[in-house]
């Protein structure tokens, strides 16, 4: 089986600027009862869990954790909760943009049965549940038993690469791993972990960025380019 890993923002979806702000204020205030948000750190590939780490500790509520102290067991699953629903709200009058090839993409993957489509993203189970939810495309993701979202999601790690390594327990060990991805936190995790990636020049990391990573970079997967990364994701 090949698994093939996908993050969600800038990747398979773009919001219109300001949403990802604005909800994470309403988690910050109502969870929290602090006014901030996600925005005053650099949040490009991290973890909700380690965003939620970073704001707090720069807005002085709670010190630095160290490498011994597991801030896992701090946040509750009703912050994420609540940072879903302000995300589905803004949703509801600012959908979000599929980005180019996405659709085909997932399409035609989906149709291999030697394929399975997993989520490996920053943003916690619900809040993807949500984003996903609101293009219709949740449905390229989900387990026919359980209906479930696959993956690995923000919720369960303070650090991106530490994802890998739960969507790894989750697969056999004959299973094989692609990451399809536009971060260079992304890109980096790939490497680290020596997994096959593709890259797509869709957020902020630039073509030239991402290439020393992989040399399988796009654009986007438009222009038919989605047949191209089709092509490279199953000879893995």
């Amino acid at each position: 089986m090949i698994r093939v890993l996908f993050d969600v923002d800038e990747t398979i979806l773009s919001l219109e600027p300001g949403i990802n702000r604005d909800a994470s204020a309403v988690m910050f205030k109502k969870v929290f009862h602090v006014d901030t948000h996600e925005e005053i750190i650099d949040n490009v590939g991290k973890t909700e869990m380690g965003i939620i780490q970073e704001v707090l500790e720069k807005v002085g509520v709670r010190q630095p954790v160290t490498e011994q102290e597991s801030f896992f067991t701090e946040i509750s699953d009703e912050a994420y909760k609540i940072w879903a629903q302000a995300t589905a709200d803004e949703l509801e009058t600012r959908p979000p943009r599929v980005l180019p090839g996405i659709l085909e993409l997932l399409t035609a993957l989906s149709k291999n049965p030697l394929i399975q489509l997993e989520l490996l993203t920053g943003g916690s189970y619900w809040r993807a549940e949500e984003k996903l939810k609101s293009v219709s495309l949740d449905k390229f993701f989900r387990d026919s038993n359980s209906n479930q979202l696959r993956g690995a999601f923000g919720n369960m790690a303070d650090r991106r690469d530490n994802l890998f390594d739960i969507a790894a327990q989750q697969a056999s060990p004959e299973d094989r791993f692609v990451i399809v991805d536009d971060s260079l936190i992304g890109a980096r995790m790939a490497k680290e972990h020596n997994i096959p990636v593709l890259m797509v020049a869709t957020g902020k990391a630039t073509e030239q960025e991402l290439r020393p990573f992989t040399r399988h970079v796009f654009p986007d997967f438009g222009d038919n380019r989605w047949q191209e990364a089709v092509k490279i994701i199953t000879k893995q």
